[in-house]
């Protein structure tokens, strides 16, 4: 069976290939001259490149939508919906040496009107990958992924309901071995030839032949040896705006690689205030192990956030003080001819920044 792209997933891995980068640098005063403060480059430029030591980062959500009709003629259905989300990061950099982490957790329920509770939102997505630079931006990578869902899920068109999933049912580990290339915190591609996948039923209800890939009944995994080939693209749409999305698609070597595997993510932020905002998210996911079309899965909510980084936060200097002076004369030596600027410096190399910049003697 040869495999169609759906053009919502082509357009999604055009959009994942565009990014832009701006590099500048600030200039202050220290002792008379001009140099170059690597810190407030990188807070005042908002510079995205990956900088020494950890990157921790937190995102803490629990949505709410909820639907009331009294007396209206064209129909509806009383439901309330509560959807908990926690997405954190733990990124490390050590010179040649990158450990990025990552856990996505996901829960949610909602309830009809005449009917039983049923879940809207069930994930459970570790990642862990190391890299070693060899060339600029460009790392070698070893990466581990384990997928899972919480609790059962059951198909309610069915009368009685049927259970088709549950925790480790299926379960997928995958570890892979290639190139990354990641310029900054925020863009990132992953290339990984080697890569091999276990996917695991270990609920006895749902091991029987071609669930989930399964061979024979009773089998309660099911290995692959493939490519991966992944990438991830945040940015900022405007302000109090963001987009995170992530596409991965997998093909197996030992059973038709034509027929790839094929997931994307995307959620999109609108920040209220610290802590309200709103959400949309989709998900779109091919996998002929589960099932030969295309699905789809979008959520909608508006509730409480709580986020949380460790990079450096701006410092306010009250107007009048010898910061702003300081400053101001940044700016008249900002005008003076370079040539006559760089007989009082020395071409460096920063670590952080990795380029040739002006550093005073």
């Amino acid at each position: 069976m040869n495999f169609k792209i759906n053009p919502t997933i082509k357009k999604t891995i055009l959009t994942l290939t565009l990014i832009a980068s701006s590099i500048a640098f600030a200039q202050t005063v220290k002792d008379g001259k001009v140099a170059t403060d690597s810190q407030r480059y990188l807070k005042d430029q908002k510079f995205d490149g990956r900088t020494e030591g950890w990157f921790i980062s937190g995102n803490n959500a629990l949505l709410f939508s909820q639907s009331a009709f009294s007396n209206w003629m064209a129909g509806g259905v009383n439901s309330i919906a509560l959807n908990g989300n926690l997405n954190y990061e733990f990124n490390l950099t050590r010179g040649k040496n990158i450990w990025d982490n990552r856990i996505i957790l996901g829960y949610g329920v909602q309830t009809n009107e005449g009917e039983e509770t049923r879940k809207n939102n069930d994930i459970i997505d570790l990642t862990s990958s190391y890299g070693y630079n060899f060339k600029k931006n460009w790392y070698l990578a070893a990466a581990m992924n384990f997928k899972t869902q919480f609790t059962s899920g059951y198909d309610y068109s069915l009368d009685p309901k049927k259970k088709i999933s549950n925790f480790m049912a299926p379960g997928y580990l995958s570890f892979g071995l290639g190139v990354d290339y990641k310029p900054n915190d925020n863009f990132q591609v992953n290339i990984h030839p080697f890569t091999a996948r276990v996917t695991f039923v270990m609920d006895e209800d749902l091991q029987y032949a071609g669930n989930y890939g399964l061979k024979n009944d009773g089998d309660s995994s099911f290995f692959e040896l493939g490519a991966y080939l992944g990438a991830r693209y945040k940015f900022q749409v405007m302000e109090g705006i963001s987009y995170d999305n992530r596409i991965g698609i997998f093909a197996n070597y030992l059973d038709k690689p034509q027929n790839m595997d094929i997931a994307y993510w995307g959620q999109l932020d609108f920040v209220v205030n610290k802590f309200i905002s709103a959400q949309v998210a989709v998900n779109l996911l091919y996998d002929e192990n589960q099932i030969k079309k295309t699905q789809l899965k979008q959520t909608l909510g508006i509730g409480f956030t709580y986020k949380f980084d460790n990079k450096p936060k701006e410092e306010i200097k009250p107007e009048g003080t010898a910061f702003n002076i300081v400053n101001e004369e940044a700016t008249i030596l900002d005008s003076i001819q370079k040539n006559e600027i760089v007989s009082n410096y020395e071409l460096k190399k920063d670590p952080i920044l990795t380029q040739t910049i002006l550093v005073s003697q």
